[in-house]
């Protein structure tokens, strides 16, 4: 009966010390999910912000594009260098009439 009470004793102690570390570990983990929601949202932040700068450099480009073409047309008012030329290379197309038999069929092959 002693080392029944003894060995009941020793597993209560144990059962003791295992579960008093959590208030330990749950604010551990806490702040450690705290931190993983912080660099998520910085990433989230920075990714919009870099998409925000590319689409501002597309449309930048676009204008500047739009611009110089603008000036390229003005820079040729007046100044048509187009020349329309003759084809006179003719091609001459033959058609060929197709005839039909009229007669009576041959039987026998004679």
């Amino acid at each position: 009966m002693k080392n029944l009470f003894a060995i009941l004793a020793v597993a209560g102690i144990f059962a003791l010390v295992s579960c008093g570390g959590s208030k330990k570990d749950d604010e551990k983990a806490k702040q450690d999910s705290i931190k993983k929601a912080d660099s998520i949202a910085k990433i989230k932040e920075d990714s919009i912000k870099k998409a925000e700068e590319l689409e501002k450099a597309r449309l930048d480009s676009i204008a500047q594009a739009k611009e110089d073409s603008i000036k390229a047309a003005e820079n040729k008012v007046g100044n048509y260098n187009y020349k329309p030329t003759n084809n006179t290379n003719t091609t001459t197309t033959t058609t060929a009439t197709a005839t039909t038999n009229t007669g009576k069929p041959v039987r026998g092959g004679r």
